[in-house]
């Protein structure tokens, strides 16, 4: 751990007692709603800092937040394979969820953990790879928000703020589907998805991989509240969720389940494509990798002026909702 967040955890800062909702197998669509739900009320309802345990009763695909549909995932193939599909409130890229992950989920006091994304993440990715050590797997943390095994990704995870908390929200992976996910992944063409299937089964890791014998669910999970107290010195005291908690996170399913949350990022200006009108107005595209992520950029020019653009693609950011302002912006 690094001295910055080694001298954070000696300054006392962070509350000492959290409530651990242990929660278990959950519908699909709770496993999104109610990080969302439980962050948007904690202030207002004064809610401790919360660690949930949870995993979905069945497969979806879940897109992040900043992501556009139609070129982030395969409509036909997840149609075919009965899944479902949702847009989270993290950003991130699109994933194949099931039943062989573990989520775990943290709200707490923006006040009370480090500012810095890579201190933050540093923090509470410690008793993660405390974990996977405990269970003979060689974890490590890697910047900016990995956890790594032989250079194998064990564990997926981002970040949001909503008002005055954040969100961390992260994954042990029992066995991973690399079939699937590639199944689920938009391609340019077909024969680009064995090339996937094959780099996701290079490049992922689980505790099927590296282990002869699974550990139980239960296990796992006791093991990872164990760490969670001893590494950052908090209390876990186990709570249940508030009525009021419960009828926001009704409140975010329901809003999950229109339009203009699901196309999100089409709702800013879809309608642009590839596509030169004339000279000085035209619509184009541009991909960007970065250290934070895939950045899809689509502009729409005028007479050689920048009249609209959408920002897309499978980094994090906060405040999360900016770049909706941005698209809806006159510039």
């Amino acid at each position: 751990m690094g001295n910055k967040v080694a001298s954070f955890l000696q300054s006392g800062k962070m509350s000492k007692k959290w409530r651990l909702l242990n929660l278990g197998e959950v519908p699909w669509k709770r496993t999104q709603s109610i990080y969302h739900a439980l962050a948007l009320v904690q202030e207002e309802l004064k809610t401790p800092n919360t660690l949930i345990m949870i995993w979905p009763d069945r497969p979806f695909v879940c897109i992040g937040l900043h992501q556009i549909i139609d070129i982030s995932i395969d409509l036909e193939n997840t149609s075919s394979m009965n899944l479902p599909y949702i847009r989270r409130a993290c950003g991130g890229g699109a994933v194949y969820l099931n039943r062989d992950q573990i989520f775990y989920q943290i709200i707490c006091n923006e006040k009370e953990y480090p500012k810095e994304m890579l201190e933050f993440y540093e923090l509470f990715l410690n008793p993660v790879v405390e974990t996977y050590k405990h269970f003979g797997i060689p974890a490590q943390f890697v910047p900016v928000n990995d956890v790594v095994a032989e250079d194998r990704k064990v564990s997926g995870n981002g970040a949001v703020t909503f008002n005055s908390s954040r969100v961390l929200v992260g994954n042990f992976i029992l066995d991973f589907p690399a079939k699937n996910m590639s199944k689920i992944l938009k391609v340019p063409e077909e024969k680009f998805r064995d090339k996937i299937a094959s780099t996701l089964e290079e490049r992922m890791g689980s505790f099927r991989y590296f282990l002869k014998e699974l550990p139980s669910r239960e296990e796992i999970i006791e093991e990872y509240i164990a760490n969670f107290e001893k590494k950052l010195n908090i209390e876990l005291i186990h709570g249940k969720l508030l009525q009021e908690e419960i009828d926001k996170i009704s409140e975010i399913e329901d809003l999950y389940d229109t339009e203009d949350w699901l196309y999100y990022v089409e709702k800013t200006g879809r309608e642009m494509y590839q596509q030169k009108i004339k000279s000085g107005t035209y619509f184009t595209s541009i991909v960007k990798k970065l250290p934070g992520g895939l950045i899809n950029l689509f502009l729409h020019f005028d007479e050689n002026e920048i009249k609209d653009v959408i920002i897309s693609g499978d980094f994090s950011l906060n405040p999360p909702f900016v770049l909706h302002e941005i698209g809806r912006a006159h510039v």
